[in-house]
């Protein structure tokens, strides 16, 4: 079996492979035609946020092949959305992590100054933003102020936030937030072989949530990470009822997600009335957690193999359907992930924070894009016969 888009353009390529690392890749499109996508450039510690717009904004105008620098912003984790003739970004406050939004007149080019939304230290990445009865909706998880060697990322609580439309946007006053949901526990049975506890504290939780809409309720499907990884495809999901006074958020079910362990993307297709998404599928957490795959380059226990990256779909984002590999590496230290797709006519855009040839398959090296042309054709016809 050949990948559907192994072939890639580079959008961007790390000045340091070493020390400067590609993240939070962002897609969306203007009322123009025009491709916009954002990422940010990580830096190790003592560096880590240190550099102020470090996430960086380019545009294409012939549907992806080219891509010119077009502006930066000092968000974090942004997740990008149009409204009207305007183009949004929401996301974290560097260093404070507090709720940020922004917004662009001109495509990208300027950037409106950063308005604190809710002062709460938190988290996410370039996950979904949901359009429903006038309220626009994104996720976040909350960070204990003691970070991940205090509280863990157990204690980091999810929670959402809604802007009314009719409103601006940029005045907190337009936004309100749900309760935050702390990560209801782990589910058994599971895997009898946990993986032993990493510095960086990847201990059961979720994170990195989805806000989507299935036929009418709103639900957060987020991430999940289960024994150190060695329990693996699993996501977790939170019904959200909101009257446009209060918003009622609880925790629904864990379900069985290929590459559920690792953060992933969801867009809604009017035109297939399919939910498509895509993930990293691990291909053998069985192996010990030995020397051979650090050798190897490898980062993490077995469980955080990104060198794969499969395309889901679903009638209602809970039971996923697989229709192929986007593009895979046989090097263990290569990586396509942390994606976020776009739909423009009949192909589906996939932009990829990547490492092919980095420093491991976190700490990545390039920012890829991913053309699945007529990506439709891969579904099969899901309608029952009543």
């Amino acid at each position: 079996m050949e990948p559907l888009a192994q072939d890639y353009v580079v959008v961007a390529q790390s000045p340091d492979k070493n020390s400067v690392y590609a993240g939070s890749p962002a897609l969306a499109r203007l009322p123009g035609g025009e491709v916009v996508a954002t990422y940010e450039w990580f830096r190790p510690a003592p560096h880590k946020e240190s550099i102020p717009y470090q996430t960086e904004v380019k545009v294409s105008t012939d549907g992806g092949q080219t891509w010119a620098l077009r502006g930066q912003t000092d968000i974090i984790w942004p997740s990008l959305f149009v409204h009207g003739d305007a183009l949004y970004m929401i996301g974290n406050r560097r260093k404070s992590r507090e709720v940020v939004i922004s917004r662009s007149l001109d495509g990208g080019r300027t950037w409106a100054d950063e308005v604190t939304l809710f002062a709460m230290r938190s988290h996410n990445a370039p996950t979904t933003v949901t359009f429903q009865n006038g309220y626009v909706y994104r996720a976040f998880e909350t960070i204990p102020f003691t970070g991940r060697s205090g509280g863990g990322r157990s204690s980091w609580e999810s929670f959402v936030v809604a802007g009314d439309l009719a409103a601006d946007l940029l005045d907190p006053a337009a936004w309100r937030t749900s309760p935050t949901l702390r990560f209801p526990g782990t589910p058994q049975p599971l895997n009898s072989h946990a993986y032993p506890a990493e510095p960086n504290n990847t201990e059961d939780c979720w994170i990195e949530g989805n806000v989507i809409s299935v036929q009418g309720q709103l639900r957060t499907m987020l991430r999940v990470h289960l024994q150190g990884r060695a329990t693996v495809g699993m996501a977790a999901i939170c019904n959200l009822d909101d009257d446009g006074e209060s918003m009622d958020y609880r925790f629904d079910q864990f379900c069985p997600m290929l590459g559920g362990q690792c953060k992933f993307h969801i867009v809604f297709d009017e035109v297939s009335q399919l939910f498509w998404t895509c993930v990293n599928p691990v291909t053998n957490t069985f192996s010990p957690v030995d020397e051979h795959l650090a050798a190897a380059g490898f980062k993490g226990p077995p469980g955080n193999e990104r060198r794969i990256l499969w395309l889901l779909y679903s009638h209602d984002a809970e039971n996923w359907f697989g229709a192929g590999c986007v593009a895979m590496s046989r090097k263990v230290s290569d990586s396509f992930s942390y994606s976020s797709q776009l739909i423009v006519g009949d192909d589906l855009l996939v932009l990829a924070r990547t490492s092919v040839d980095g420093l491991n398959q976190h700490d990545t090296n390039l920012i890829t894009l991913h053309r699945v042309a007529d990506f439709r054709r891969l579904a099969l016809n899901l309608a029952p016969d009543y």
